[in-house]
């Protein structure tokens, strides 16, 4: 497991201590990024993070492929599970740090609003009726 992926959903560890062995029900969160005139294979290989906007301590991740789709995950008491708790998120992207170069690039193409939480503008809602479709500026 990278330590990007650990660090993103660490926060779960400490929400997910007091539940049972099943845990609570997650949903599975499909859906795809499309870069505003541009490839979304710019953002492959970083990563999609949303928070729950109640508690922003509950939170999902999901690396961009090639096609700028993902896939959400949840990390609860130290087991990564398909899909995100049933509710609203707010969204960000998250530069890898894999590749230094690649993710400066990435952040002089891309809004910077897009690495924030509370100025993206980026929501989800889980359980997802479709595919999530999540729109990117550029600069």
């Amino acid at each position: 497991m990278s330590a990007l992926r650990l660090l993103l959903l660490g926060p779960l560890v400490l929400l997910a201590a007091g539940c049972g062995s099943s845990g609570p029900a997650t949903h599975p969160v499909k859906g795809q990024v499309q870069l505003a005139g541009g490839d979304a294979a710019l953002l492959a290989g970083h990563s999609l993070e949303v928070a729950l906007a109640s508690d922003s301590t509950v939170r999902a991740y999901g690396e961009i492929q090639e096609d700028g789709t993902f896939s959400l995950e949840t990390l609860h008491a130290g087991e990564i599970k398909s899909g995100a708790l049933a509710g609203t998120y707010v969204a960000r992207i998250v530069l890898s740090d894999d590749d230094p170069q690649r993710a400066r690039q990435v952040a002089a193409a891309i809004d910077p609003h897009v690495l924030d939480f509370k100025a993206s503008g980026l929501s989800i809602q889980v359980p997802a009726a479709e595919v999530v479709t999540l729109p990117i500026k550029r600069r």
